[in-house]
């Protein structure tokens, strides 16, 4: 059950008393399920409304309607994608054994069903709602190549890591050789690619990192 106490405030809150703002979350909840389940085009107010209550009028004053309903949602679930990515912290201590952390946590953010679902929703709606669709992206790819390029740059600068190589670039590869394959499985309807082969892809990725980035006194 969606509480008021449960949910992140959204702007559409204000002025609201303690169960004006539980039905509300109740309604965004709702909504966002049915959005990441059924897409933009084939969910319905009515549908909607059918399953949580309240009419069509409350829908309209707080959010304009469906789109504008839409864009409310799915900005807040891409702030909880978000939120584990901006916290990830990254240790000094031993390179390759922080990339190895580093590539499994990425790869179980990834591979939940609701980040599947999102991103489809991405490539979906993205003509329609392009900023909306950038900001999935960048709730997710985005800032996980910010974290990783920050830990890069301070490697380099303690001369663990070659300076000659951007560290937005060597992110961004390292990223998306650890995620590329599993990725594409999962939003073409393919199989879950298994813990193994998980394993196997991460220390690849890894050496192939470390091959390319890494101080020959380092090495």
């Amino acid at each position: 059950m969606v509480t008021a106490q449960s949910c992140h405030p959204v702007p559409q809150e204000k002025g609201l008393r303690p169960k004006g703002i539980d039905r509300l979350r109740k309604l965004t909840h709702s909504a966002t399920e049915l959005f990441l389940e059924h897409g933009y085009e084939a969910t319905s107010v009515d549908m909607l409304i059918q399953k949580v209550g309240g009419s069509r009028r409350n829908i309209y004053e707080r959010f304009g309607g469906k789109e504008g309903l839409f864009s409310t949602v799915i900005a807040e679930e891409c702030r909880r994608l978000a939120e584990p990515l901006e916290n990830l912290t990254l240790e000094d201590a031993c390179i390759r054994q922080t990339l190895e952390q580093f590539g499994s946590e990425i790869l179980h953010i990834i591979k939940q069903p609701r980040v599947i679902e999102l991103h489809r929703l991405m490539i979906a709606e993205g003509k329609r709602f392009p900023q909306l669709s950038r900001t999935i992206w960048s709730a997710g790819h985005h800032n996980a190549k910010s974290v990783l390029a920050g830990w890069i740059r301070k490697q380099q600068a303690q001369g663990r890591l070659r300076t000659d190589m951007d560290a937005s670039g060597l992110a961004y590869a390292f990223i998306h050789m650890v995620t590329g394959e599993a990725q594409l499985q999962l939003l073409t309807g393919g199989p879950r690619t298994t813990a193994d082969q998980d394993g196997n892809t991460i220390a690849l990725s890894v050496s192939l990192f470390l091959t390319a980035a890494q101080d020959t006194d380092h090495a």
